[in-house]
Parts: C-alpha cells; sequence; structure tokens
C-alpha cells in the first residue's frame, strides 16, 4: 500500500523527489512482482496505482529533471495494459455486476435467463487475463526496467544541484503550490463535459492530481492540500462509477451470445449522472488569490505536526 513520505530538515530538492519517487516506484514494484495471485486481485490494483503515482510524481518534477532523464517506462506499458483487462474485468465481476444484481432484485425485476452463463463466460475472460499478466510481470524485460528505474531513482541525489534546484524550503514550498494550482486549474476548466472520452481523459487527470497531493502532503499545509485533494477524489470517484458501468456492458456485449443481457441492462439499470459537475455539486471556484497567504502559512513552523498526515 502507499504510504506518506515525511518530511526531512534541510533535505535539498533532489533528496526529496528521489525519496517521492522511491516510495512510488517501492510500491509499484512490489506489487508487479506479486501479480498473477488470482485470490488477490487488489494486488492488480496497487500495481496499478504504483504505476500511476511514479507517472504522476515524472509528470509533477518534470521542470525539475531537465537535466537528469528518467529511465524509460516504456517496456512496462504491455504488463500495465494487460493489467487494464484484468482489472476491468475484477470490477465488473466482483463490484457493477453484483450491485446490478442486488438492484434488480430489490426492484422484483426479472433477471436475464442467461446470468449464470454470463458471469461464468466472463470468469473464463478474467482467468485469461490473469495468465497473461503473470507471463508479462516475470518477462525478463519487465524485471530489467524495474532494475533500471530503481538505478535512475539511486543516482538522482547524486548528481551535481541545478540552479533551478537550488531552492531553499519556503521557496520549494511556493513552487509545489504554484504547481498543484496548475494542474488544478485544468481539472476546473474541463469538468462540465458529456463526452466520454474526454471524461476519460479528466478522470487520468484527477488521479495524477489527487496522487500528487498525496505525495507533497508534508511540503503544503494541511488545508490547502486537503482542499485540492477532496475535489480530485470527487471528481475521480464519479468518473471512475460512470466508466465502471460502462465497461461492464461492454465486455458483456462482447461475449456474443449474451450481447441481449448488455441491451437489456442498459434499459433496467440507472447510471451515475452524465455530467460530472452536476454530480458533485459544480465544479466551484478555487481562490486565486491567494498565493501570499498561502506562501506566509507554510513559512510558519507550526504546520511540521502535519507531516505524518495522509489525505486517503
Amino acid at each position: 500500500m502507499a504510504h506518506p513520505v515525511a518530511r526531512q530538515a534541510k533535505q535539498r530538492t533532489e533528496h526529496i523527489m528521489a525519496a517521492i519517487l522511491l516510495e512510488n516506484f517501492m510500491h509499484m514494484a512490489l506489487n508487479v512482482c506479486a501479480l498473477g495471485n488470482p485470490s488477490e486481485p487488489e494486488i492488480t490494483h496497487q500495481a496499478r496505482i504504483g504505476w500511476r503515482r511514479v507517472q504522476s510524481s515524472l509528470k509533477f518534477f518534470k521542470p525539475l529533471l531537465s537535466d537528469f532523464a528518467p529511465a524509460p517506462m516504456a517496456p512496462l506499458k504491455p504488463l500495465i495494459q494487460a493489467t487494464d483487462q484484468l482489472r476491468n474485468l475484477d470490477v465488473a465481476i466482483d463490484i457493477t455486476l453484483p450491485s446490478w444484481l442486488a438492484a434488480l432484485s430489490a426492484q422484483a425485476s426479472k433477471v436475464p435467463a442467461h446470468w449464470t452463463g454470463m458471469t461464468r463466460a466472463l470468469q473464463a475472460e478474467r482467468n485469461s487475463a490473469l495468465h497473461e499478466v503473470n507471463t508479462l510481470a516475470h518477462d525478463p524485460q519487465t524485471t530489467r526496467m524495474l532494475l533500471n528505474m530503481a538505478h535512475w531513482i539511486a543516482r538522482l541525489p547524486l548528481q551535481p544541484t541545478p540552479k533551478h534546484l537550488a531552492m531553499d524550503p519556503k521557496h520549494l514550498s511556493a513552487w509545489i503550490f504554484k504547481r498543484l494550482h496548475s494542474w488544478h486549474k485544468r481539472l476546473q476548466v474541463s469538468v462540465d463535459t458529456l463526452d466520454l472520452s474526454h471524461q476519460h481523459r479528466l478522470r487520468i487527470l484527477a488521479k495524477q492530481q489527487r496522487y500528487a497531493i498525496e505525495n507533497v502532503q508534508a511540503w503544503v499545509p494541511h488545508a490547502w492540500a486537503q482542499r485540492f485533494h477532496s475535489r480530485a477524489q470527487k471528481w475521480q470517484e464519479v468518473l471512475g462509477q460512470q466508466r465502471d458501468q460502462t465497461i461492464a456492458l461492454a465486455l458483456i456485449a462482447q461475449l456474443g451470445p449474451y450481447s441481449d443481457v448488455a441491451q437489456w441492462l442498459q434499459k433496467q439499470c440507472p447510471s451515475p449522472p452524465g455530467c460530472p459537475a452536476q454530480a458533485i455539486g459544480g465544479a466551484g471556484a478555487t481562490d486565486l488569490h491567494t498565493h501570499k497567504a498561502y506562501s506566509s502559512e507554510f513559512a510558519q513552523p507550526k504546520h511540521s505536526h502535519r507531516t505524518h498526515d495522509h489525505l486517503g
């Protein structure tokens, strides 16, 4: 599971980035090495989260890493893409379909006769996806990529400090806040949409925002981090529920003999609101004039007790 990184006194910027990236990497790597366990779908979920947390950190710190390019992560993409299918099947079988079945039973609706056969067919698909993930997780290419990434992170604090990294704690906190704020603005201007492909990209952006906040929470005032995190998490949850239902219907439709069940479910089962801004009560506006207040608040040592807080 993910763990917040604690703030250390007099840490240089490159040491902070290395500590955050190492935690993200270990979260990903330990779960990747355990992939393929049929009784532990949470491992698949955590491996994917770890992958996204590493990507989020690399993207967040990209302006500071211009002189030290990260190890290429492309060799891991086939494995992560394979976990896409496995995770979609896990969620459909273990969460979405049971919730639909409970709703149909509560409404005294007639459950399709093919329901049991459909779930067995999906389970067979899951077994096949699990085998592919297990194979890719143990591929030497995956191991090499993980070792290269670990080596790059270990070398990061040893690099000569470029001018753009030579920031004192106050300036670093201000840089982090401005970076978080710019990501948050992108969410605000994009949230009011009905286009599913755009909503998917928006959900990814919400996840990146959430993981970035969790990674740097020890370096920003708790109230500000909580505010950004809460809204990003709401967007992620609303968009995630809608996407899970859409994917479950698509998986059933691809089963051939059970495609009529997908059409029937689409008519019977309610879906979440189409526009995420409606579902969370509007995007709202972040105060854009608070940077000075933020900086002065962070400069006070009274916030040091927040170091170990975890936003979830």
